[in-house]
């Protein structure tokens, strides 16, 4: 009989031995497709994350001047593909810009697009001011006949009509100027 229980002891001696050496085995590290998903969800915050965090340390103008940039790119694109023209507006005394469809006359229509979201009327941020909105034809150091809405059409060729905008702090100790260039309305900024 003692023999028997020595049989039994050792038996369940080395089942525990493999078992606990089993666990240790399994539990050492990742599956390529974990890490791979891991990887894949990193990235993708980080692509939402990352713009939205240098925003906040971008300058007013030149939020807005990417903003311009990306609204005239899509309107000339449209204009192009549906063969329509369009009317980008700025208004300096409510400090906004707004995007129409031109009716067939040529005149800027009465309604402002809603959709998609980056042509809704916009609104300038309250640390920069619209000082000036004229078409590039004018002599813009000149104090000729000042309008407060500024027209700049875009045909259905995509051809941009030139145009400048003055943008400057409230207390005026600062300037841009963001001017199109040609008729494809290419975008210049610069201090002045």
């Amino acid at each position: 009989m003692a023999e028997r229980i020595w049989m039994q002891t050792s038996i369940q001696a080395s089942s525990s031995t493999l078992s606990k050496h089993k666990t240790d085995n399994s539990a050492r590290g990742f599956t390529f497709l974990e890490i791979l998903v891991v990887i894949t969800l990193v990235v993708l915050l980080m692509g939402m994350a990352v713009p939205q965090f240098f925003a906040l340390f971008s300058k007013a103008h030149e939020v807005e001047y990417k903003h311009l940039k990306s609204v005239l790119k899509m309107l000339r694109n449209d204009a192009v593909l549906r063969s329509t023209s369009y009317c980008l507006l700025f208004d300096l005394k409510k400090q906004q810009m707004m995007v129409s469809a031109e009716d067939p006359t040529g005149k800027c229509g009465e309604e402002y697009l809603q959709e998609p979201k980056v042509l809704k009327a916009h609104v300038f941020p309250e640390d920069l001011s619209l000082r000036e909105a004229k078409p590039a034809e004018s002599n813009y150091l000149s104090s000729g006949a000042a309008t407060d809405l500024l027209e700049v059409h875009i045909n259905s060729s995509g051809f941009v009509t030139p145009f400048f905008l003055l943008f400057s702090l409230p207390d005026s100790s600062k300037s841009w100027l963001i001017e199109s260039r040609g008729i494809m309305g290419k975008l210049e900024l610069r201090e002045r």
